[in-house]
């Protein structure tokens, strides 16, 4: 791991993030007073505990660099050989991340139900559509959907990614997610900025 600070990541004590999911014993072994995040996550790279550090990144990154951070993945694992329906809820998702607006938000929940939760797109569309909105039905009183939700989807995207390709290679598969959402926590990997339409042209 680089020592480079995790700029991207708002909490200050490992304990802080991990009380947003479950984390077996194994895992939680590692768990020391006041450690840092990026003390806890170097401490489960070490012990191979990769699965528990995806669960980890996610929940550690804002919503928008942990969906982003979940297109890298999808894009590590599967390249351009996506469905078409994968593709549309994909590109939603990362519409949401380069403009994450209301509009964006709601618009990725047509593409996420089509692909559907078990599949890595789909929970990447998910992800962006439970930033905001209501659970409950059109004319019943709003409900916000639950303050870890996206990161969830999001876990559960990279986890489903991270199943293509070779079955004997998903421990180094595990690993380098995780790595390349330590990357998106340092700031190292961040999408490409949109420039404003009405900005002068040459």
């Amino acid at each position: 791991m680089n020592n480079l600070p995790l700029i991207k990541v708002n909490a200050v004590k490992a304990a802080d993030i991990c009380a947003q999911f479950y984390l077996p014993q194994e895992a939680r072994q590692q768990l020391r007073c006041k450690m840092s995040p990026q003390e806890f996550v170097a401490a489960l790279l070490e012990k191979r505990q990769y699965l528990e550090g995806i669960d980890f990144v996610a929940h550690a990154l804002p919503a928008r660099e942990a969906i982003w951070w979940g297109c890298l993945c999808l894009q590590h694992a599967c390249g351009d050989s996506l469905s078409l329906t994968e593709k549309a809820a994909c590109r939603a998702a990362a519409q949401w991340v380069l403009q994450p607006t209301e509009e964006n938000r709601a618009a990725a929940k047509a593409p996420a139900d089509k692909a559907g939760p078990t599949n890595p797109a789909g929970a990447l569309a998910a992800a962006a559509n439970q930033t905001g909105g209501s659970v409950a039905p059109a004319n019943a009183p709003c409900m916000p959907q639950g303050p870890f939700a996206p990161a969830k989807a999001v876990a559960m995207a990279v986890k489903l990614a991270s199943n293509k390709g070779d079955p004997t290679k998903m421990a180094d598969r595990h690993e380098s997610f995780v790595r390349l959402g330590i990357g998106v926590a340092e700031g190292r990997f961040m999408w490409p900025e949109i420039r404003n339409s009405a900005s002068t042209r040459k």
